[in-house]
């Protein structure tokens, strides 16, 4: 194994043999002339001329003297979003009192919440969050937010996404913005000589997206990619079709069809979306090695400088209780065109929503449980080294809901036998209480996990980014341990109980195309 010292021993013995001239002679080795190449091109429609009119692009251009001169122009004329207008004022600056976050909020309703840490130095860690995601998504209107991942791609209005590549050279900058449940965020890791500018980009990014036709075309191209490989493998094919069975084909979590995604524009994108990247309430998360009067100025500067924005992010209250899970548990089986000896067997029951953290800790030992009995089991039961995977996932944006899920990679012929294995193990878990030792090592990763949730800046990120508007999360996190000492081995079997039924089970085989369906 390479270690730093060994590293560093391999270096400076051969610093005398890299010089310039060494690296020249190298290059010209290594770096052979392109004479008659091959040329791939990829696109919708043929460029007029076809490949003669391409060989002739490509010849003319290597034959042309190379400059710098459209980037260093661009470069030379800065970045376009510095002012966006008088300096915020701030109206509210407390402390949190439990993990000593500084929260604050401006007259035009931005909030900020601020985490200094010496965790990493020299890196700033921020998370933009503005009202909205996926709750845009109706059942007349689901692909709504479809878009929202392409909008960098159209790039901003002052800029294209080219000039954004050549202005942002050099510096540590994050773009883009993605739709979750009830947000659009953005996430990016900076550094506090960049953070001024990393502020400036968010904000330009949604004030002034560029929705320019190249990002259009950018997104075309990767929906038809997406749905030529949606069945290749087995994961593939499950991950896709999930949603539509789970849902009764609620079209909010269902795939559409391929040419409702082709015909998707940025005028409708903008038409969904840009009332609440113009008004929607806005919060703030910046964590890591910056002085927290530093990052409330050029907070100050860019986001509290915006127009008024609403003051509350909004609930969404008949949107997040409106999440259908399916009464059909008959057994459905999906084909894949990957390799013929592979494929998946999946349970899902419906469980609870998140909103009792006790429970959270219950079903956190519930899936560990299950995890190391059902690794256990496959292997004892099919003599092979399979690692099926247990999740419980109870959602913090849809009311009532939550899932468990138990998903098994295996042989194409041990399908049938998995399946009996999984409800085997299940009903043995309703049956009799974890023993001891299963106990204690499902808990002791949980608790590990817990000790170093914040021992990084992402980890506390994950508390800072919504510190105002969801605070329970950090009562969470500091009394996650100690709710989780409480939880017994009867607890968890009663979960198994009320929950993990063998009735209640949504069953979905995936199988190589062309196999006959096992019973």
């Amino acid at each position: 194994p390479s270690t730093p010292q060994s590293a560093l021993e391999r270096l400076t013995a051969l610093l005398p043999r890299i010089t310039p001239e060494a690296v020249l002679a190298a290059l010209k080795r290594e770096a052979l002339p392109l004479r008659d190449p091959l040329l791939r091109f990829q696109g919708r429609n043929a460029p007029v001329g076809g490949a003669p009119a391409l060989r002739a692009a490509w010849n003319d251009a290597m034959g042309t003297h190379l400059t710098q001169a459209s980037a260093a122009a661009a470069a030379a004329a800065g970045f376009a979003y510095s002012d966006f207008g008088p300096l915020g004022q701030v109206v509210s600056d407390t402390r949190e009192p439990l993990l000593g976050t500084r929260e604050l909020r401006f007259a035009n309703g931005v909030r900020l919440n601020l985490k200094q840490t010496d965790l990493e130095q020299g890196r700033v860690m921020i998370q933009l969050s503005v009202d909205g995601g996926d709750m845009l998504d109706t059942r007349s209107n689901p692909l709504a937010t479809e878009m929202v991942s392409a909008l960098a791609a159209g790039g901003l209005g002052k800029h294209s996404q080219d000039e954004l590549q050549s202005l942002l050279a050099g510096h540590s900058i994050g773009v883009g913005l993605a739709s979750t449940p009830l947000t659009f965020v953005s996430v990016a890791q900076t550094t506090p000589r960049d953070l001024e500018l990393q502020l400036d980009v968010l904000a330009a990014t949604i004030t002034d997206p560029g929705y320019r036709p190249e990002g259009e075309a950018e997104y075309r191209l990767g929906i038809n990619n997406f749905f030529d490989q949606i069945r290749a493998t087995p994961g593939s094919t499950l991950r896709t079709a999930i949603g539509g069975i789970l849902s009764d084909n609620d079209p909010r979590f269902t795939l559409q069809k391929p040419q409702d995604y082709r015909a998707l524009t940025y005028a409708r994108l903008k038409r969904d979306i840009g009332d609440r990247l113009a008004r929607g309430a806005i919060e703030i998360g910046i964590v890591g090695d910056i002085p927290e009067d530093q990052a409330i100025g050029l907070v100050a500067k860019t986001f509290g400088a915006l127009p008024p924005r609403e003051p509350e992010f909004r609930p969404y209250t008949e949107q997040r209780a409106n999440r259908p899970f399916t009464e059909d548990h008959s057994r459905r089986v999906l084909l894949h065109t990957g390799p013929a000896d592979q494929a998946l067997v999946r349970f899902t029951w419906r469980t609870r929503d998140d909103s009792d953290p006790q429970a959270r800790q219950v079903f956190n030992m519930l899936d560990r449980v299950v995890q190391i009995a059902l690794t256990e089991g496959l292997r004892e039961k099919l003599g092979k080294a399979y690692s099926p995977s247990a999740s419980s996932d109870l959602s913090r944006f849809w009311h009532g809901y939550g899932t468990f899920a138990i998903t098994a990679s295996v042989e194409s012929h041990d399908v049938a036998a998995t399946r009996a294995a999984i409800l085997e193990t299940v009903r043995a878990l309703r049956e009799t209480p974890p023993s001891p030792d299963v106990f204690l090592r499902a808990r002791a990763p949980l608790l590990e996990s817990f000790a170093n949730a914040l021992k990084s800046n992402r980890g506390w990120l994950g508390l800072v980014d919504r510190a105002q508007s969801e605070p329970e999360k950090i009562e969470r996190q500091v009394h996650a341990a100690d709710r989780l000492l409480t939880v017994t081995p009867a607890d968890v079997q009663a979960a198994a109980r009320r929950y993990l039924t063998d009735a209640a089970a949504v069953v979905v085989d995936v199988l190589p195309e062309g196999m006959d369906a096992p019973p």
